[in-house]
């Protein structure tokens, strides 16, 4: 707000200088039409919470490419992910701190996109679409590839426990390509394997219309299933977006996220009782932490 005034204030009185009656008699129209311009943009939120009031927690230089969060209900801490990095790490959310979860536990070439805690195993994704299985105790870790030779783009998996399953989005795939949808495939968790055909979709188009915008770009960076009324969170963070979906891919609800608050938002969690956590690469300054309370209506 106060750097907007400023830059308004500098084009007033850059108007006043060029010193002509005409532009002297407009000076004060102008001036209203451009401080009407710095008024703080309203933005929408889902039920339960309220997006423009989050706790923001800056995070440290080591996450500067923070890339994936998820809940560890062992401790009610975060785990997460950096892109460069090669470890997990934890963030303790009551204290502020961070430290690592895992020692070094993929190349420093694997380019981590997203994770996942199940039991007392965490799932690693790549943007390559190989899921890596590390187990909290010294213990192999097992790689599984996505079974396409295809320049895929992955950077969303998340957890659906009512069919023991990972479920991977497509950022960007070819198979997806000048067809308006972006496809999600199933990893069996009991089997260990990927099912062979596409899971299910989202329509590119429906978050159009949804949002009343032909402009609007989706492009998943992050989902995760809400704990209380079971629906699909998904972040863009091309386009800015947080689409709401059934979890088959129907698109329910879509809100624009404000870009200076959400920059780069490419993590997503919840906490048991809808507590939601956002965090943003540090795209113009330090990577951050968002938590928003959830206030349930349906709650007695």
């Amino acid at each position: 707000m106060v750097r907007c005034l400023i830059r308004k204030f500098i084009m007033m009185n850059q108007l006043i200088q060029t010193k002509c009656p005409v532009w002297l008699c407009m000076v004060l129209g102008c001036a209203v039409t451009l401080l009407m311009g710095c008024k703080e943009q309203s933005y929408a939120s889902p039920e339960g919470y309220d997006l423009n009031k989050g706790q923001k927690e800056n995070l440290g230089k080591v996450l500067n490419e923070i890339s994936g969060i998820c809940f560890n209900n062992e401790d009610n801490t975060l785990l997460a992910i950096s892109d460069s990095k090669e470890k997990v790490f934890q963030i303790n959310i009551d204290k502020q701190k961070l430290k690592d979860y895992t020692d070094k536990v993929v190349g420093s070439d694997t380019d981590l996109e997203d994770i996942v805690k199940v039991d007392s195993a965490v799932y690693l994704l790549s943007s390559k679409g190989i899921i890596y299985e590390v187990p909290r105790r010294k213990d192999t870790i097992r790689t599984y590839t996505f079974p396409s030779s295809d320049q895929n783009d992955f950077e969303t998996l998340y957890h659906d426990p009512s069919i023991n399953s990972l479920i991977m989005v497509c950022k960007a795939c070819p198979t997806d390509k000048g067809k308006s949808m972006r496809s999600a495939y199933r990893f069996d968790l009991a089997k260990k394997q990927f099912d062979p055909s596409t899971f299910f979709t989202f329509s590119t188009e429906d978050v159009k219309k949804v949002l009343k915008d032909e402009n609007a770009k989706f492009d998943p960076s992050g989902a995760a299933i809400h704990p209380v009324n079971k629906r699909l969170y998904i972040l863009s963070s091309a386009g800015n977006l947080l689409v709401i979906a059934d979890t088959r891919g129907k698109v329910i609800e879509a809100y624009k996220l404000n870009e200076q608050q959400f920059p780069q938002a490419e993590g997503i969690a919840f906490a048991p009782n809808g507590d939601m956590f956002i965090t943003n690469e540090g795209k113009f300054g330090a990577p951050t932490l968002q938590e928003f309370k959830y206030q349930n209506s349906k709650k007695k």
